[in-house]
């Protein structure tokens, strides 16, 4: 009886092994993916090289490949093809961790468990904003100085090498932003699950470190903290686009953007428009002398919303943006049609095949419906504008950002612009699946050039007149630094332009 249950025992260890075994990758079968990561992004990127070289972007191929060798697990096959995609500085090009990264195994009924705090980094400190945690004693502004006996200042710099999200061009804000932003994703990335997190930390006024055994929290735990212990906190209030008169005596308001998207939750285009409309029909009814435009954290979107709205501040017809395809790119988004309905197939490539016929001295692909856009018959713009902005400002709210400034509108306040001044790769989309490990990065095809001026403003990415950092006092006190600051400006009647 011992020796059939040793006997079985022995068979299970062994298939145990032989499916983790099967999990891992050959050094063959990497440089496979590698080769054909690379061949994908040469063919089908509209502007693979603006950032970089393709002498340089073949070295750090020929030098990941002569590097691999041995066996690899999912994880490590990730951060060999990593450098390959953050290379070409393109902020719309990036290898998002599937699920298979992210949890256990590929189950969508499995939730992991990550780091249950949202931080922020304020005066080169790691601070919890937010616990999600089962403990209650961490509170706001709680410094971290190590997670796992490791010091804050490594892990972050860690992070903002693996971050997949590292805006455009060579643009440390925008890493920096990201690190941040997704600290639990890229520490799970980096570490995988774990059940819990040793923390050294300190609180506010404390001069000594405490530290405690955390438990890793799964992500409708964390949701049900969040509501137990912010309940006045409901970031969905207002919409992507808000309104409010902060100061009547001297006319300032300021509108929010959050995003150019689509409204998610009801699966439909929203009413961005609409309330646009409104908005700047109160600008005008309570006679708005400054306007502070909040453009912080905005990633984008729909590129017609960001020029509808630019239409406001115009007072003559203006060129929007170029968009043009490689032909490889516009064949690849044709095949991607096809996937789906075969009607809607049909039209989309027949809709391709008649627009993008003209052919510029670069080989792209234009589209022969070219107008210039009007500025809005009613509710024009023309005072005092300040626009805030930081890494998190990108893609269509680049372009709003990269616009106006080129108009000479604006005083702009913040941190650096995470999206490129001049344009960017987006428009549409394609996905490159690496034959092997199945991995996907997310590719653009559409090249956007923003026909913007570049005698006014010749810096890849737009520097903010005033930059301006959030401090420890104020986050204590949960009030914004930057709006602070903005708003010093308007009462002591300081404007660039």
């Amino acid at each position: 009886m011992k020796r059939g249950l040793r006997y079985i025992s022995t068979i299970l260890l062994v298939i145990s092994y032989l499916a983790a075994y099967s999990q891992s990758y050959s050094a063959e079968q990497i440089r496979e993916d590698l080769t054909s990561l690379k061949n994908e992004i040469e063919k089908y990127h509209p502007d693979p090289y603006k950032y970089i070289t393709k002498e340089k972007f073949e070295r750090i191929y020929d030098s990941l490949s002569q590097s691999v060798s041995g066996r690899y697990s999912l994880r490590d096959a990730y951060f060999i093809f990593l450098p390959m995609v953050q290379a070409l500085g393109c902020g719309h090009t990036h290898m998002s961790p599937d699920r298979r990264l992210l949890s256990k195994n590929n189950s969508s009924l499995e939730r992991p468990k990550y780091f249950p705090f949202s931080v922020r980094y304020i005066n080169n400190q790691l601070l919890v904003s937010r616990n999600y945690s089962a403990d209650r004693k961490i509170t706001r502004g709680t410094e971290i100085l190590a997670i796992d006996g490791q010091p804050v200042k490594k892990i972050l710099e860690h992070l903002e090498n693996i971050s997949y999200y590292n805006g455009d061009g060579i643009n440390p804000n925008a890493r920096k932003y990201y690190a941040i932003r997704e600290f639990r994703k890229l520490y799970y990335l980096w570490k995988g699950e774990q059940d819990s997190f040793l923390l050294t930390y300190r609180k506010q006024g404390q001069d000594k470190a405490k530290t405690s055994k955390i438990e890793g929290q799964n992500a409708d735990f964390m949701e049900k903290m969040y509501e137990v212990r912010y309940p006045d906190v409901d970031e969905d209030t207002t919409g992507i686009v808000s309104y409010r008169v902060i100061d009547s005596s001297q006319r300032v308001a300021m509108v929010d953007i959050r995003s150019f998207m689509y409204d998610m939750r009801n699966f439909g285009r929203g009413n961005f428009e609409g309330e646009t409309r409104k908005i700047f029909r109160k600008l005008q009814e309570n006679k708005i002398e400054n306007l502070i435009l909040d453009l912080r954290g905005n990633s984008g979107g729909i590129i017609d919303y960001s020029i509808f709205f630019l239409r406001y501040f115009v007072t003559q017809p203006f060129d929007a943006y170029k968009l043009g395809f490689r032909e490889a790119g516009l064949q690849r988004l044709k095949q991607d049609y096809k996937k789906f309905d075969a009607y809607l197939a049909k039209e989309a490539s027949s809709r391709l095949n008649t627009e993008f016929t003209i052919k510029d001295n670069e080989g792209y692909l234009e589209s022969k419906y070219y107008q210039k856009q009007r500025p809005h018959d009613e509710f024009h713009y023309g005072n005092n504008v300040y626009v805030l902005m930081n890494g998190g400002t990108f893609s269509a709210a680049a372009l709003l950002v990269s616009k106006l400034h080129n108009m000479d509108v604006g005083t702009y306040v913040g941190m650096t612009c995470g999206g490129a001044y001049d344009g960017c790769s987006a428009a549409q989309f394609s996905s490159i699946q690496l034959p092997n490990t199945e991995l996907e990065i997310s590719l653009p095809l559409g090249r956007i050039l923003y026909n913007i001026d570049s005698k006014k403003y010749d810096k890849p990415i737009l520097q903010p007149d005033f930059e301006v950092n959030p401090n420890l006092e104020d986050f204590l006190k949960n009030e914004d630094t930057v709006l602070k600051f903005t708003l010093n400006l308007i009462k002591n009647k300081v404007k660039i332009r």
